[in-house]
């Protein structure tokens, strides 16, 4: 308990109280105008900014970082208002080849998330495993993850195919994931992480069935693409693909491979050569001239470019467009 009041102090109180309100009485009316105006206004501003810091705080969001489009799609979506998800790749990038500018890396260790692809995806990974002291609060290497739930990775030459996002089944386990660390880290929000996540898992079971319903029955079953990363997509549809590029689009074939790839289209009377949106259709074209085909996307979704992040087109979209491309090129009834 604090010092009781006696009444010796109150009288002095009192008495400066007094002695102030006559002093103002005393004054001219113009100055004793301007003071009470002064106070009135000072008491104003105290009072409304009192009531907008209590009325108007922002609510407590986990800062969750990305390396890709498809992996800030998903936390986005699942996390809703509870996250602030961060992007690291801008539209249009090659993810292939990216690299981070030194601020970047700096506001990673910031984040209380950070979600890369891994399997290789990303060059720039180890370097910031080796050259940053600040890491962030939590990191999840979405391909270690799949391999350690043993979801039927696919391996080439001993090196992962990481490009699982395209098939919408293993892009389903990946929302699984990323729906379960959110809820680790935030608890509270549980009821929320959960349902967002149900939600979206239903859209994409919807997507997987129209896949499956669209590439059923076709009179084709190869298509030759751009790079090496459809794997998935062509296991999952049961089609099988012939990549130009390796699993980098940088990996350029060679002269006799671009010959072979020819000959492989004439042989199956194929008349569409795919090429994607980030990556120059160079290779694609030139085939395409050479045995008479067309071009057509298919999108690998490793990065939207600035007209789609305009357009507000987004994976489901996007993923629309790859199946009406592939019924054509495979010639799906």
């Amino acid at each position: 308990m604090g010092p009781r009041k006696t009444p010796r102090g109150n009288r002095r109180r009192l008495q400066i109280v007094l002695t102030s309100v006559l002093h103002l009485l005393d004054m001219e009316p113009i100055k004793r105008f301007f003071i009470i105006l002064s106070v009135l206004v000072f008491g104003a501003a105290l009072f409304l900014l009192n009531r907008t810091s209590q009325e108007f705080v922002p609510q407590d969001k986990l800062n969750v970082a990305a390396s890709f489009y498809p992996l800030a799609h998903i936390v986005a979506e699942v996390g809703g208002q509870h996250v602030s998800v961060k992007n690291i790749l801008p539209p249009g990038a090659e993810p292939h080849d990216f690299e981070p500018s030194p601020q970047q890396f700096v506001d990673l260790g910031k984040s209380d998330l950070f979600i890369f692809n891994g399997g290789h995806f990303e060059p720039w990974i180890s370097t910031w495993e080796k050259g940053v002291s600040t890491k962030s609060g939590r990191v999840l290497n979405m391909v270690d993850e799949l391999a350690r739930r043993q979801n039927g990775l696919i391996e080439r030459g001993g090196e992962v195919d990481p490009h699982v996002w395209l098939d919408p089944v293993m892009f389903r386990q990946e929302v699984e994931i990323i729906r379960d660390v959110l809820i680790e880290i935030d608890p509270k929000n549980t009821p929320a992480y959960q349902a967002n996540a149900n939600q979206f898992i239903d859209s994409i079971n919807e997507l997987d069935q129209r896949f499956r319903e669209g590439l059923r029955e076709c009179v084709k079953h190869e298509a030759i693409v751009s790079h090496d990363a459809f794997g998935y997509l062509a296991r999952r549809y049961d089609f099988s693909i012939i990549p130009i590029a390796g699993i980098s689009p940088d990996e350029e074939p060679s002269p006799r491979d671009i010959a072979r790839i020819a000959d492989i289209a004439r042989e199956k009377g194929l008349e569409y050569i795919f090429f994607e949106t980030t990556v120059n259709p160079r290779l694609s074209e030139t085939i395409a001239r050479e045995v008479g085909a067309t071009t057509l996307v298919l999108n690998p979704l490793e990065s939207l470019t600035a007209d789609e992040v305009q357009s507000g087109e987004h994976y489901h979209v996007i993923m629309e467009k790859n199946l009406n491309n592939l019924r054509k090129a495979l010639v799906c009834q």
